[in-house]
């Protein structure tokens, strides 16, 4: 019974004393500074000021634990300026990270970042997923709420109208000697919708220049419901066309997404993954977008990311703009400035916008 004993508590020990190696070896971030918000059509002005705190354990035994808050103080605001793009605090992850180098699966559970096509930024809930062989990979993700949480926008986690959250399972297969990739996936929201789609991606690699030019098309099919009703069908159609060159560090390209007439006007209740900040209008019913983006970095560390849209939907023809630079005047420094629009509507419930957001950030 003694030698039993002795045996638990020196494994207890152990198993301790790596738990604290393994916090003491881990890696933290933060970055603090200021934002200001001009809208110049509306009353959503406001200036605050951010920080940001980021943990991640060393490795025990393949787990990893994460933590990350944001903390936003309010400086000025006109009417409901800060409160309507922000809120004070949010605790962004609170989980715990897991994978398998052997197996190579893994699983993240808590609060985690994600990002897919249809979910963007912070998740709550759980995500699986296993690299079968160098040909096929999948995933399974069950989200409870999301939260887009940026310096430009804090909305906190949100939930859709029901508890359950929303499920998405996706698969990766690589054709073997060939360029082609097949990534289909399903996902649903409970008591919303749910949405079969199949994405298709082709990498030409040019290898004399550096680069690559990639194309990317997704059909969707979305089925809408409520309270076990049929609500309608839908169809959206979205492809890309980019050509990236590593040697000068760019992106550029553009592409179109198109709906039917019934839209899918619910499939980013938790986010999205577009060229653009702003989507209005571009999953109505009946709604055709044409659109470029470019990605740049230049000398001095000074950056460039700017997107541009025509979207035509109902009576309304609206052009949109978003613009962001960026520079480093001193390692770890930005100063940011950015620019966005909307404009066109036509329609009496919705108006044009015109807004120029300006920040400094340092990073630690």
């Amino acid at each position: 019974m003694r030698k039993l004993m002795c045996l638990v508590l020196c494994f207890g020990s152990l198993i301790s004393s790596e738990i604290a190696l393994a916090f003491k070896q881990g890696k933290a971030k933060a970055h603090v500074g200021t934002f200001a918000y001009i809208d110049f059509l509306g009353d959503s002005t406001f200036w605050d000021l951010g920080a940001s705190f980021s943990y991640q354990s060393g490795n025990f035994y393949g787990y990893k634990f994460l933590a990350s808050a944001w903390f936003n103080p309010p400086l000025y605001e006109v009417n409901r300026g800060f409160r309507d793009n922000k809120t004070w605090f949010e605790i962004t992850e609170l989980g715990i990270n897991f994978f398998n180098s052997r197996l190579n699966l893994g699983f993240d559970a808590g609060r985690f970042a994600y990002r897919a096509d249809w979910v963007d930024n912070y998740v709550q809930g759980l995500s699986f997923f296993h690299t079968y062989s160098p040909f096929i990979s999948y995933g399974i993700t069950w989200i409870n709420q999301s939260a887009l949480v940026e310096n430009y926008q804090m909305t906190g986690f949100r939930r859709s109208d029901n508890w359950l959250g929303g499920v998405l399972i996706d698969g990766q297969f690589k054709i073997p000697n060939t360029i082609i990739e097949l990534e289909p996936y399903i996902y649903s929201v409970a008591n919303m919708f749910w949405a079969p789609a199949i994405r298709t991606k082709a990498t030409f690699e040019f290898l004399k220049f550096n680069s690559d030019l990639i194309w990317e098309g997704t059909l969707l099919s979305y089925v809408a419901y409520h309270n076990r009703e049929f609500r309608g069908s839908g169809i959206l159609f979205w492809s890309d066309l980019i050509y990236r060159d590593r040697l000068r560090n760019f992106d550029a390209g553009g592409g179109i997404m198109a709906t039917n007439r019934n839209g899918v006007k619910d499939l980013a209740v938790f986010g999205q993954s577009t060229q653009f900040e702003n989507i209005d209008g571009m999953l109505d019913g009946g709604s055709t977008s044409l659109y470029a983006f470019g990605k740049f970095h230049f000398k001095y560390d000074i950056s460039l990311k700017i997107a541009s849209r025509l979207t035509f939907v109902g009576e309304n023809n609206l052009f949109g703009l978003e613009a962001r630079a960026g520079y480093f005047p001193i390692k770890k420094l930005e100063l940011g400035l950015d620019f966005l629009m909307l404009a066109g509507y036509k329609t009496q419930n919705k108006q044009d916008h015109y807004a120029m957001r300006a920040f400094l950030q340092y990073h630690f």
